[in-house]
This record gives C-alpha cells, sequence and structure tokens, in this order.
C-alpha cells in the first residue's frame, strides 16, 4: 500500500481545523480527507503513520486538527454507520475490526486525552455502528449525491449602432408612450369635470319685484319693436 500523499492532506487537515464551514462535508469535503480517512484516523489515534516526516511540534498540531475533524465529521448527528467508522462498501472485516478499534479508544472516556471535548454518546454510537455492519442486514451505504457544475448563461449579442451614433439615453419608448397616453387622459377628465363658462353668463338676470309696486314689469319678445305703456 502506497503512503498518503501528505503534502495534500497536511494543509487540508490545518485549514479545515481552521474554517470548517468552507467544506460541505456531506458532498465529502475536503476530499483527500475523506479519501485517506484511515491514515487521518491512525493520526488521531497517535499511532504510526506512513510517509509523515513532520517536526514533534507539527505532528502534535496536525494530531490535533486529526481529532477535530473525527469529532465534527465523523462523529456529527445523523452520521450513518460507514461514516462513524470512516468506512466504505465493501469493506474487509480486517478494516471493520481495526477501525472499531481506533475509534472506541478515541471516543472511550477511559482513553480520551485531557481538555477535549468529544460527544458523550460518541462510545455507544461506535459500539451500535459495529454492530449495524458486523450483522448480515448491513444498512446500505447513502452516497453522496454527485457534485453538479453550473452552466454560465449565455450573454446575448448587444445590437450594433451605426457609426458615429450614440446609444439612446432615457426612459424606453414604450413607457414614454404610456405617460403620453396617461397625461392625454387626465386632461380630458379635466375639461369633462370643468364645463364650458360662457352658459352661465348668457342667462338673462330675473329682477325681482319690490313691494309696493302695482306695475308689472314688461316682458319683452324678442324681434318685436318697443311700445309705449298706454295712457290712462
Amino acid at each position: 500500500m502506497n503512503p498518503p500523499p501528505w503534502r495534500h492532506l497536511q494543509p487540508a487537515l490545518l485549514d479545515f481545523e481552521r474554517a470548517p464551514g468552507r467544506y460541505p462535508v456531506a458532498l465529502r469535503e475536503p476530499r483527500p480527507l475523506f479519501e485517506h480517512i484511515d491514515s487521518v484516523i491512525l493520526l488521531a489515534s497517535a499511532r504510526p503513520v506512513a510517509g509523515l516526516q513532520v517536526t514533534p511540534a507539527a505532528e502534535q498540531a496536525l494530531r490535533r486538527a486529526a481529532r477535530y475533524f473525527v469529532r465534527t465529521v465523523m462523529l456529527r448527528p445523523g452520521a450513518d454507520p460507514f461514516t462513524l467508522l470512516g468506512l466504505s462498501p465493501g469493506f474487509e472485516p480486517t478494516q471493520l475490526r481495526e477501525h472499531y478499534r481506533l475509534m472506541i479508544r478515541l471516543t472511550h472516556p477511559d482513553f480520551s486525552a485531557e481538555g477535549e471535548r468529544w460527544p458523550a454518546d460518541a462510545a455507544t454510537r461506535v459500539n451500535l455502528a459495529k454492530d449495524q455492519l458486523s450483522s448480515p442486514q448491513a444498512p446500505p451505504h447513502r452516497a453522496a449525491p454527485p457534485r453538479v457544475p453550473m452552466r454560465p448563461r449565455p450573454m446575448l449579442p448587444r445590437p450594433s449602432l451605426p457609426r458615429g451614433q450614440a446609444p439612446a439615453r432615457g426612459w424606453p419608448t414604450r413607457s414614454r408612450l404610456a405617460w403620453a397616453g396617461t397625461g392625454a387622459v387626465l386632461v380630458a377628465g379635466a375639461f369633462l369635470l370643468i364645463g364650458p363658462r360662457g352658459d352661465e353668463a348668457s342667462l338673462p338676470a330675473q329682477a325681482s319685484a319690490l313691494p309696493g309696486d302695482e306695475a308689472p314689469a314688461t316682458s319683452r319678445v324678442p324681434g318685436a319693436p318697443l311700445r309705449d305703456a298706454a295712457r290712462p
């Protein structure tokens, strides 16, 4: 078995510890950690790892980051038995026993290191996952959905203008026509509400009879000549 590419695993472990929110773990990201999860478990359990050549201080930092990955990803709420034990479908029985031994050592209260907060039910969940994967009717593995790349939207070509002609600015033609029609309707409605004023001036004013006046007011027929009142 070839040693894992630690030149990719080291930065992935440290970056996941610094900013875990940038990685969609449901899609098995960071991918180098999921592809070499057995080496991550070995490193978290303080076991010798093939191909890792770093200083003791760097190894301690990597071990802390590996344990953080185990706590937050493998033991996250709702994780399936395969994720809990870091296995894939078609695993060998020896892999199940080895991963279970490492995980129970990490999560058991008697073996956990001081200052590390592991989930209270971590050991119970590891035991349950081991029993489920050991039974003939093992639960199906829920594969992560494939990543579908987003397609860029096509850019429509802009209409070309004759040389020397500047693009039109202001409101579109449809908006200008709509506002012009609205203004015409408002003006017509104002004329209908106001009405013509000339008819009121042409109405004859009726003179009211004063008290004591006995002679009736003479009425004039339009077009007839004026006549003097009859003398007594």
